[in-house]
């Protein structure tokens, strides 16, 4: 969504249970890393896992959305939030536990991307650190021509996104009109996003050449799956 409405991203993702998805992240961190007390965010949206995971941790987080950011900043003020390219911040801190997810990692949408992500990430963890990384679709499970309708109502907003899936090489391309009501009247955006197609080998591959440890979970928080990284 553009920075301009993105004051309705917690709106049409109301339906994700955070509170649900950072228990598991907790869970996962615990069963990997259990003394863990630092965990940075990267492309952490509005901050909600963080509000749920820093009961636990300090929790800080970076995103490319300078208004995702102030809304994670008003959310949870005693963390740091900075605005960031995944591929390329500088925080100059380490943490034990390095999150990236919600398929943000597709953003990167090239391997070499992905590389440089990942030498981000490096930079910022601990030496006996984890990164977990909860990927985006992979070529054979995206479905181009795919087309969804989300819903969301309060008392003085009613939200419409309609969403169309398609593919360019490599490049999954999601494409979103909302139409947005209230008694001011109606408003139509549109977004489009592009995601880079990555498969599991291929991934698995550039982590290992990144001399990580890699661990893949199945299912993960909603069932795309988590990478879990360490120092080999």
């Amino acid at each position: 969504m553009s920075e301009a409405q993105s004051d309705l991203y917690d709106a049409i993702y109301s339906f994700k249970n955070y509170e649900q998805e950072a228990a598991a992240i907790k869970s996962l961190i615990e069963s990997k890393r259990p003394e863990a007390r630092s965990v940075l965010d990267i492309a952490c949206g509005t901050g909600k896992h963080a509000s749920f995971l820093q009961a636990s941790y300090a929790v800080d987080g970076i995103d490319l959305n300078e208004s995702h950011v102030e809304a994670a900043r008003k959310r949870n003020p005693k963390s740091r939030f900075t605005v960031g390219d995944m591929m390329s911040f500088q925080l100059h801190q380490t943490y034990d536990v390095i999150t990236c997810l919600f398929s943000s990692i597709g953003f990167a949408r090239t391997l070499r991307g992905v590389e440089q992500a990942v030498h981000s990430f490096k930079e910022h963890l601990e030496p006996d650190g984890i990164i977990l990384i909860e990927p985006w679709f992979t070529p054979e499970d995206w479905q181009p021509g795919y087309v969804t309708v989300l819903q969301y109502e309060s008392d003085d907003c009613k939200i419409s996104r309609m969403s169309h899936s398609s593919t360019n090489g490599s490049t999954s391309i999601l494409q979103f009109d909302y139409l947005i009501g209230r008694s001011s009247g109606i408003q139509h955006v549109q977004e489009q996003l592009e995601l880079g197609l990555f498969s599991r080998e291929e991934l698995t591959e550039l982590f290992i050449r990144e001399g990580l440890h890699v661990e893949y979970d199945e299912k993960g928080l909603i069932g795309r799956g988590m990478y879990l990284l360490s120092r080999k």
